[in-house]
């Protein structure tokens, strides 16, 4: 099998059948009614929303070894993919793995669906202390449907 069809069977596995054409009617009407960067915001106050999910498994973490873990016990369990969080000179690296916003909106919708992850990480690294100043955003450059890459910075 090849690595293209591998990841289109992957793919087609993430979204439930029932709710696979709501969800992308859902998106078509979206981007009709809003501009990107609204639907990017709505996304990202939704990621923050859902962050509430995790935020007593975050109780007591201090390491990022920890919060990896602890984010991909929950990811797993929701069938999101997984998490690589690296620590770099100027920022926190997130690789976020097989998460299906692609698949559930359409590959336009990257440009905006992306907000969820970017709100529900900024939100998870609020609870673990991050200061104001410090947001959680993506590298579009660098993500695919299937590999985003986020960063934590200034």
């Amino acid at each position: 099998m090849s690595q293209d069809n591998f990841e289109q069977y992957f793919r087609t596995q993430q979204i439930s059948l029932q709710w696979l054409p709501i969800l992308r009617s859902l998106s078509i009407e979206l981007e009709r009614h809003a501009s990107v960067e609204d639907l990017r915001i709505l996304f990202s106050n939704t990621g923050k929303k859902f962050a509430e999910e995790i935020a007593p498994r975050c109780e007591g973490i201090s390491t990022l070894s920890e919060l990896q873990e602890t984010l991909n016990e929950f990811w797993m369990q929701l069938n999101w993919g997984w998490v690589e969080i690296s620590e770099s000179s100027a920022v926190v690296e997130i690789s976020h793995q097989a998460a299906p916003l692609a698949e559930a909106f359409g590959e336009s919708s990257l440009a905006w669906s992306v907000g969820l992850l970017e709100g529900f990480y900024d939100e998870v690294f609020k609870l673990l202390g991050a200061s104001a100043d410090m947001h959680v955003s993506v590298v579009m450059e660098e993500s695919t449907a299937m590999s985003l890459r986020l960063e934590l910075g200034r």
